[in-house]
């Protein structure tokens, strides 16, 4: 006889497993410093200099790609002209205005790609208050105390013109002004909508071929046609993602950013690798998606290279060991995929099966899910926790940084989902096979289990939409 009473306590104890499991890693693992940010500037922040001010340094952890002009220098009389270059393979960034900073407060603005792709930006000042000689040779960025930026900001990033001064507004106010912050906002909802859609198309492609058999033939179109709608949903959110975060480059400008030029010169290569795959691979998705499942193969084709843009351009591809997080960020997007996409795909096939009036046999669909799901859940459990492990440089981190609050609220909210995958596996699936319910009527036993897709769908979405914010997040800020 089935006991809810030993369920919770087994569900309980998982639940408890898996956090203390997810502690101890995060804090007994060694940590991996791969996080690029500002190391140091010259002159420092909140510094004064005695004589004149020949040239303008930063030095990051690691090689960065400036974005637009990558460093703008405001001072007494506006923006000053000056020439942004890289030096030591990207570590250090260097203006060198026209001539030399005579007295006056400055306030440098800079916007810099990361080499996952993730944009940096940030905003110091520093004085000068003397008129002496200028300094001779080139500076060397000083350690400085003050926090000068560095934090993850979302869209698009990239190749930029070294010498362009004149291309838009560079008030270090309007970085932070609100059109630029909602730009920011869509871009990242943007890159939410591609990442739903590609946790769709790729988690319905399984259900198709893992979860329907021969006497399910019928509803496999239906299933291939969410994923044809998948695919065209990705290449919305790949639009929304680039367009805003154009704007939002401009701080909020939209004249300065709707050009083609704008939007290419916010683009590193790394994104463009990125974003490029993601594009190919929803156009493959929907282009490919047809009646049956061997019939798809280009579609599942594009779910590979959605999935690769994806890893390409998330904060693991600067994690080392790279070939250990690699691996787990691969095994946690395609677990994701299977369980999301799956629940999806199941929750739209019993509510097409009610409303068209066709019996289904809500038990047997929702005993083969179960499995496929279980393992997907400790696949992406076990991944998780790699991942955070090399990715976060140390325990504090996950409650001092925005990355670490949004990781811990995305861990809550998946709990939760699996506690309600946990209970539609040990007590609705057996209610549905029991032989006194079979003996009642199939719509019901489809209506139980489509509600309990339902509550799982809804907060799958929440989770993909931290994720987006997560992905767009500093680790360190």
């Amino acid at each position: 006889m089935f006991r809810p009473s030993r369920v919770m306590h087994a569900s309980a104890r998982l639940v408890v497993g898996l956090l203390a499991a997810f502690v101890l890693a995060t804090w007994c693992a060694p940590f991996a410093s791969a996080h690029t940010k500002i190391e140091s500037t010259a002159p420092a922040a909140g510094s004064t200099s005695d004589v004149p001010v020949d040239e303008v340094a930063l030095r990051f952890t690691l090689p960065v790609t400036p974005l637009g002009d990558g460093i703008v220098v405001d001072g007494p009389a506006g923006t000053v002209a000056a020439e942004v270059a890289s030096a030591e393979g990207g570590l250090v960034l260097v203006a060198t205005p026209g001539e030399p900073l005579a007295a006056g407060d400055y306030t440098v603005s800079w916007t810099a790609a990361a080499q996952d792709g993730h944009p940096l930006e940030g905003t110091f000042g520093f004085t000068v208050a003397g008129a002496g000689p200028a300094p001779s040779g080139s500076a060397a960025p000083e350690e400085q105390p003050e926090d000068t930026g560095g934090e993850h900001t979302d869209g698009p990033h990239g190749a930029h013109d070294m010498g362009n001064m004149d291309g838009m507004d560079h008030d270090a106010m309007a970085m932070d002004s609100p059109a630029s912050n909602a730009a920011q906002a869509v871009a990242r909802l943007g890159s939410a909508v591609a990442l739903w859609g590609a946790l769709v198309a790729a988690g319905a492609l399984a259900f198709a071929g893992l979860v329907l058999r021969a006497e399910d033939r019928e509803d496999v179109p239906v299933v291939l046609r969410v994923v044809r709608g998948s695919g065209l949903l990705i290449l919305g959110g790949l639009v929304i993602h680039v367009a805003a975060g154009s704007v939002h480059l401009a701080h909020g400008d939209l004249a300065a950013a709707v050009s083609p030029s704008a939007i290419a010169d916010s683009l590193t290569d790394t994104t463009r690798w990125a974003l490029g795959l993601q594009a190919v691979g929803a156009v493959s998705i929907t282009v490919g998606a047809r009646r049956t499942v061997p019939g798809s193969w280009l579609a599942i084709l594009g779910g590979v290279l959605v999935g690769a843009g994806h890893v390409l351009g998330g904060h693991s591809n600067t994690a080392e060991p790279r070939w250990l997080v690699m691996s787990a960020d691969v095994a946690h997007l395609a677990a994701a995929a299977t369980w999301v996409g799956g629940v999806v795909a199941m929750w739209m096939l019993l509510r097409r099966r009610s409303r068209d009036g066709r019996a289904l046999d809500a038990a047997l669909i929702g005993a083969r899910f179960s499995v496929v799901a279980a393992v997907a859940v400790a696949v992406v459990g076990a991944a998780g926790v790699v991942l955070a492990v090399e990715i976060v440089d140390r325990p504090a981190q996950l409650w001092e940084s925005t990355w670490g609050l949004l990781l811990l609220a995305k861990v809550g909210v998946v709990v939760v989902v699996g506690a309600i995958g946990a209970y539609s596996h040990f007590r609705v699936v057996p209610r549905l096979e029991s032989r006194r319910f079979r003996q009642r009527s199939a719509r019901k036993a489809g209506n139980l289990l489509r509600r309990s897709a339902t509550r799982e769908t809804s907060l799958m979405v929440v989770i993909v939409l931290i994720t987006a914010w997560l992905v767009a997040a500093s680790v360190t800020d």
